[in-house]
């Protein structure tokens, strides 16, 4: 139950901003309308809304409930112990989802900051960010250079060498599609099986007649099947990476501030709010990347793998149709 109320609690705004766009469209508004006054004409809702925070007010309502249950019955009771329990469960499940929405929330903040425009950019420069960022490389040059300790995490290491292996093998994969399909094309332009032989029979013929049912129907439908199968779901495997590799980016930034606040921390005793923000930045980005890059790479993974797969079946199938032509003429022999 935790995990599905994660999820949806986690995309509720999201939902809610959808909502939002569907009353821009009259037509799908009414349209909306009409159907919950079909199906549910008893709620008198006036759009997605009135459902959508139902499972938001219930998961937050289950620890009330249980909780005046608890009072109401004898500590004598048998179900005394097994209500007390329920309490606290339900008060650690609203605790975790409340995390996982607070981490999700950071990661789309920075994933938002990866699309914006280079005035923004500039726009968003000044003397405290740009004093952040040489303090960043400060630090980060003093961790190649072994002067400072880079903060281990052993666990948060392994899944994002995973994942860079993964990343880079993507990244691999798509150059060498691309070019293949680059030379595909190339060697489709020549036509030779157009031109006047000035022969009637013979293997001259056979291989003109097979080149025009290859170039003409076998090839192209191989390059759209390879568009389909391979470079289409490649391209959105690729473009499903850019939102962890951000956050794998901004975390060594957050990393680097965490570093530097702890060891002032050291000194001091004390750090600001800003710095308190800081430090629980650094900590819901690391956390949300190790809750969430084992089944990241795992998917990530089982979608390379098949898209490898398609690759090489549907150059098989190509060969073995280029043979089966191949054979049909020369039993014309």
């Amino acid at each position: 139950m935790e995990s599905v109320y994660k999820t949806y609690c986690a995309s509720y705004d999201h939902a809610l901003q959808l909502v939002e766009s569907y009353r821009r469209d009259p037509r799908l508004q009414e349209e909306i309308l009409d159907t919950l006054n079909a199906t549910v004409p008893h709620t008198g809702a006036s759009d997605l809304s009135f459902f959508l925070v139902m499972p938001v007010q219930r998961v937050t309502k289950y620890p009330l409930l249980l909780g005046k249950i608890l009072e109401n019955t004898p500590s004598s009771a048998s179900a005394h112990s097994a209500l007390q329990a329920a309490v606290r469960a339900m008060a650690q499940v609203n605790a975790n989802i409340n995390e996982y929405k607070r981490r999700r929330e950071v990661a789309t903040k920075y994933n938002k900051a990866e699309h914006l425009t280079l005035r923004d950019r500039l726009a968003r420069l000044n003397t405290h960010s740009i004093a952040k960022k040489t303090t960043r490389l400060s630090r980060l040059l003093m961790h190649e250079a072994g002067i400072v300790a880079k903060t281990e995490d052993k666990e948060y290491d392994d899944l994002e060498e995973k994942f860079q292996c993964v990343a880079s093998s993507v990244a691999t994969l798509k150059e060498n599609v691309a070019s293949y399909l680059g030379h595909f094309e190339a060697f489709l332009l020549p036509t030779p099986h157009q031109c006047d032989l000035q022969m009637e029979q013979g293997p001259a013929q056979q291989q003109r007649r097979l080149a025009e049912l290859l170039q003409g129907s076998v090839l192209p439908e191989f390059r759209q099947r390879v568009h389909r199968l391979v470079w289409q779901p490649l391209c959105s495997l690729s473009d499903m990476l850019e939102g962890p590799q951000q956050l794998v980016r901004k975390r060594l930034d957050k990393l680097l501030d965490y570093e530097e606040i702890q060891e002032r921390k050291s000194e001091v005793g004390s750090v600001s709010y800003d710095e308190e923000a800081a430090m629980n930045t650094y900590l819901a980005i690391n956390d949300l990347l190790v809750a969430e890059l084992p089944r990241f790479n795992q998917v990530a993974l089982q979608l390379l793998g098949q898209i490898l797969r398609s690759f090489s079946a549907l150059q098989l199938d190509l060969a073995a149709q280029a043979l089966h032509h191949a054979e049909k003429e020369l039993e014309q022999v």
